[in-house]
């Protein structure tokens, strides 16, 4: 049940202005706390003069806020003249304290007797003001003038979000329930309060087994919560009501688009109250409402008429800009639909197929019902193209994948099998068979069905759909853990000799010699010459004689198996099985190879392919390119709907990890987490919330990691089996468990996840589990297993992973030297700086001292240079025990969940064993840790300190985990400046990636 039913609770975010502003009366001084409307500044006002009042302090009001009922030492006043008579004839003094709410209304003469009072310190002020207000005088005097000291309440980040939804509910929130909580309010107090109030009420926050979890804001927002958000907008002008409205039934609005209606000053004057924010991305400004649920109440509340014609201007607006894309169409059929206006067939089924393509399957559903309207009044008769779905085979097609993107897979089904046999050309019955068969493996989760089913409709269609299904082959290939057969897919397609499963990655393909293996899988492809230096990715060149472009750039020629639309699909499913088989390199220069055609492709195959890109650069290691690839990615993922921003947030994530900034892509993963895209072969939630687990072990927010641990497993029992994805999720747990204190447990773990991944020849995995195994506990058991692993991978990170294996082995401090350096150049930081300290632990053991010393000193710079610190087990002298050391991997997980507020049942259900057995490893807990109830494991959870500028778990009722704050990093020299040269390989510290 929640345990805070009062207003407190809103307030177990704000523990760092509490302490501010505490500390700032304390000394003698006031406080100014200054922020927009609805972020608690009011609440967090009556608390610190709660606090005050506690401690002695004499406290008077004005402006209506003051210490609860009943509370001692607290007088309020109605005016500030009638406050100051009182002081004046009382005495005064430093021990009074002031408190005005809204200082920003006050008047001139009034602030001036303020601050006269305090400046001849006759009272201490304690106020708070609008930050979008023009302040009285006088207030701006006191902070002017450091009589009070300013203290920003800005809205909740997510992390702030999460310690008050514990202290409301008293237990956890999954992270995709966050997530939609957070974009929704954009951490506002007032309005977070509201909807969690009103979601408890009608149920729609609910428990499910041992978290939270909320499935959205169903219709319009109810009415107080109504009546919040439209004081938000009281006192808008003419013109300024036009753009919010315009902004409710449309937004994103470009702001050319806005200046063209005369409403340029409009859309000022709302950024600079808050009312609107703006985005820009490129050469591209939107503006938008700062609060989403703010344009559903203006919509709810608008007439039927006004919110038609908004509809329509806005509707014209998008077409009178530059831009005239499917994006565009989609936005334009959409408002003209619900304007009560229905397009042409034509422009309905260009926006049903890209509402699918942006996975926004509600508004694709409603398109293609409107198709199949048409269809029936219009009397079209469209004979064997007509299927039960009430259209044609495309329009069913649609609908198919629609039912599939909301989960209605057995309704799918039916429709795609229907579709089966009708006329609409070989192409068009392969996608329909594609289509099915992921249906079939992702949703139903039947993959060897998947598979009879497409093995049957592959010889029925014959060489004509072969492109289509050859993916659909390759992507079930590397669902099942069947790698070398996607790679086989593509040699049938592209004559192209990936690694082979006796080489599990290393060996050499059927490539002649002297050509390069990527120059030779583009022209086996495209059934051409060497592809000329624009298809490559350089700069102009005329293409070979006989080859053609077609309309949408892509080589023409050929059948669909070995042109441009069967490469499009397969070839980055080629990739990345190569890239996970050990040969990243070779998988990024096949990509390379098709970078310029790639850019015409579909935007699902062009997401497809930068994602990829993205993947190999990781698995290689070299994290400039990976940056780069990244960033390509990012840049396109607006356009690529749902999928494109998950991919986006996941790979950005990975990337950011592995720079050592687990904090940043912590907050990049809880929003992947909420998002809801359909199925996909590259990602899965449960392993989104895997590597969230893992960034949060990193960061040192242990309880809050095996929570969401214990959540991923979860998802990922509940899914589809897919050894690739899981052996990641495994090794994200070993992850958990090592930065925990389990490090036994994260080595058996780690070597669970080697044994699978060598068995399915995926050896950057099986040397990365290895490598994490033997940095958390003992290398010597791994050194030769690794070598000889290593000795097929070509993934350089891989390689130098099992260097640093086998230099740990052996001791070889000069060894592990190099590895640094050679991570260095390859700007993996936190790596190089754990292979330096290792270094300086072995110099060290061996009596060379001063050795040892340059060491650790190069391992503390490249921690400055990244930001963050070294993982425990590798930290500079003897660590001190833990108090959770003692404790198995299962004890440790059920204490991390008992500790979020499970009871014994949901602990049970959670990890599949009986209550019994629950109670009887509590017990032993409560013995190892020397505790007698459950709300003293929280804080034993957290062993690890929390990186300066974290924030500490939240636990309880408004309290956080009580945890040290890890020493400063040194600074980081500023615009490139030199610090010196690494001692480690003599490079200018100044010049790493």
């Amino acid at each position: 049940m929640p345990i805070d039913t009062g207003q407190q609770w809103v307030l177990a975010g704000r523990e760092s202005e509490l302490g501010a502003a505490g500390a700032a009366l304390r000394q003698g001084g006031g406080v100014l706390l200054t922020g927009g409307s609805g972020v608690g500044r009011t609440r967090l006002l009556a608390a610190v003069l709660e606090e005050a009042a506690a401690a002695g302090r004499t406290v008077v009001t004005v402006g209506g806020v003051g210490g609860r009922r009943g509370s001692g030492g607290v007088r309020a006043f109605g005016s500030v003249a009638e406050c100051l008579r009182w002081l004046r004839q009382s005495g005064g003094g430093q021990r009074v304290v002031l408190g005005c709410d809204d200082a920003h209304l006050l008047d001139e003469a009034d602030a001036h007797r303020v601050y006269r009072t305090a400046a001849a310190g006759q009272l201490a002020v304690a106020a708070t003001v609008r930050q979008d207000a023009r302040h009285p005088v006088g207030v701006d005097r006191l902070w002017v003038e450091q009589l009070v000291e300013r203290v920003e309440v800005a809205p909740f980040d997510r992390t702030a979000t999460a310690a008050v939804l514990r202290a409301r509910l008293g237990g956890r929130l999954d992270a995709g329930s966050l997530e939609r909580l957070w974009s929704a309010t954009q951490g506002n107090a007032l309005v977070l309060r509201e909807l969690v109030e009103h979601a408890l009420d009608v149920g729609s926050l609910r428990r499910e087994r041992e978290v939270w979890s909320w499935s959205g804001l169903a219709g319009d927002p109810p009415r107080r919560l109504a009546d919040v958000l439209l004081l938000w907008l009281r006192d808008l002008s003419a013109r300024e009501e036009e753009l919010v409205g315009m902004l409710a039934v449309a937004e994103p609005l470009e702001a050319d688009a806005v200046a063209r209606r005369g409403l340029a000053s409009a859309a000022e004057a709302l950024s600079r109250r808050g009312v609107v924010r703006v985005e820009q991305t490129g050469r591209r400004v939107r503006l938008r409402l700062a609060l989403p649920l703010a344009g559903r109440t203006v919509v709810s509340r608008m007439p039927a008429l006004t919110a038609r014609r908004l509809r329509l201007q806005a509707a014209e607006a998008i077409e009178d800009g530059e831009r005239t894309g499917p994006d565009e169409v989609l936005r334009t059929v959409t408002l003209r639909v619900a304007a009560g206006l229905v397009p042409e067939r034509r422009l309905l089924l260009e926006a049903a197929r890209t509402a699918v393509r942006r996975q926004e399957f509600a508004r694709a559903e409603q398109l293609c019902r409107l198709v199949t309207d048409e269809d029936r009044e219009g009397g079209e008769e469209r004979g064997a193209g007509r299927t039960a779905a009430g259209g044609d085979g495309e329009v069913a097609l649609l609908l198919g994948q629609v039912l599939a993107g909301q989960g209605r897979h057995e309704e799918a089904e039916e429709v795609f099998a229907s579709v089966r046999g009708r006329p609409g050309g070989a192409a068009g019955r392969a996608e329909a068979v594609a289509a099915r068969v992921a249906n079939i493996a992702f949703g139903l989760g039947r993959v060897e069905t998947a598979a009879a089913v497409l093995e049957e409709e592959r010889d029925r269609l014959g060489a004509a759909g072969a492109g289509s299904l050859l993916t659909a082959r390759a992507v079930l290939a590397v669902l099942a853990d069947r790698l070398p057969e996607a790679v086989a897919a593509g040699e049938a397609v592209m004559g192209l000799g990936g690694p082979s499963p006796a080489s599990a990655g290393g060996g050499a393909g059927r490539v002649p010699a002297g050509r390069d293996r990527a120059v030779v899988a583009g022209e086996a492809v495209m059934g051409l010459g060497r592809p000329s230096p624009a298809s490559a990715g350089g700069s102009g060149g005329a293409a070979p004689a006989g080859r053609g472009e077609g309309a949408a750039g892509r080589p023409s020629g050929g059948t669909e198996a070995g042109g441009g639309a069967g490469v499009a699909g397969l070839l980055p499913v080629v990739a990345f099985a190569r890239a996970e088989l050990g040969d990243p390199g070779g998988a990024s220069a096949l990509l390379a190879s098709w970078a310029r055609q790639a850019e015409a492709w579909p935007e699902e195959a062009l997401l497809d392919f930068r994602s990829v890109a993205a993947h190999c650069a990781l698995v290689q290691g070299d994290l400039r390119a990976a940056g780069t690839a990244v960033a390509r990615l990012v840049r396109g993922a607006a356009g690529a709907g749902r999928l494109g921003q998950l991919r986006a947030w996941v790979y950005q994530a990975r990337l950011l990890r592995r720079r050592g900034r687990p904090e940043d892509a912590a907050a990049l993963l809880w929003q992947a987490g909420a998002v809801r895209a359909g199925y996909d072969w590259l990602t899965s939630p449960s392993w989104v919330l895997a590597l969230l687990a893992g960034a949060l072990a990193e960061a040192g927010r242990h309880g809050e990691a095996l929570r969401t641990l214990a959540e991923a497993r979860s998802a990922q029992r509940a899914g589809v089996r897919r050894p690739v994805l899981d052996d990641a999720i495994g090794f994200e747990r070993a992850v958990v468990l090592a930065h925990a204190g389990d490090r036994s447990g994260a080595a058996a773990q780690a070597l669970e996840v080697a044994d699978r991944a060598e068995a399915g020849g995926r050896l950057p995995a099986a040397i990365a589990a290895l490598h994490l195994a033997a940095r958390a506990t003992d290398a010597a058991p791994s050194a030769a297993r690794v070598q000889r692993l290593a000795l097929r991978c070509r993934a350089e990170e891989a390689r130098l992973q099992a260097e640093q294996v086998r230099a740990l082995a052996r001791g070889d401090a000069e060894a592990l030297v190099a590895v640094a350096g050679r991570f260095r150049s390859l700007a993996a930081l936190p790596a190089a700086a754990e292979a330096a300290e290792q270094a300086g632990r072995v110099h060290r053991a061996a009596g060379r001292r001063r050795k040892g010393r340059l060491a650790s000193a190069a391992a503390q710079e490249l921690c400055a240079r990244f930001g963050g610190a070294l993982p425990p087990w590798a930290e500079p002298g003897e660590r001190g025990t833990d108090a959770t050391a003692a404790l198995t991997t299962r004890e440790r997980e059920v204490a991390a969940l008992a500790a979020g507020g499970l009871s014994n049942r949901e602990i049970a259900d959670r990890l599949v064993v009986s209550v019994r057995t629950v109670e009887n490893h509590l017990h032993r807990v409560y013995h190892k840790l020397g505790v007698v109830q459950r709300a003293a494991l929280s804080e034993l959870l957290v062993t690890r300190p929390v990186p300066e500028g974290g924030d500490a778990e939240a636990v309880g009722a408004g309290r956080t985990a009580q945890a040290g704050r890890a020493a400063r990093p040194r600074p980081r020299p500023a615009g490139g400046e030199e610090r010196g040269r690494c001692a480690m390989c003599a490079q200018p510290l100044g010049s790493a990636g």
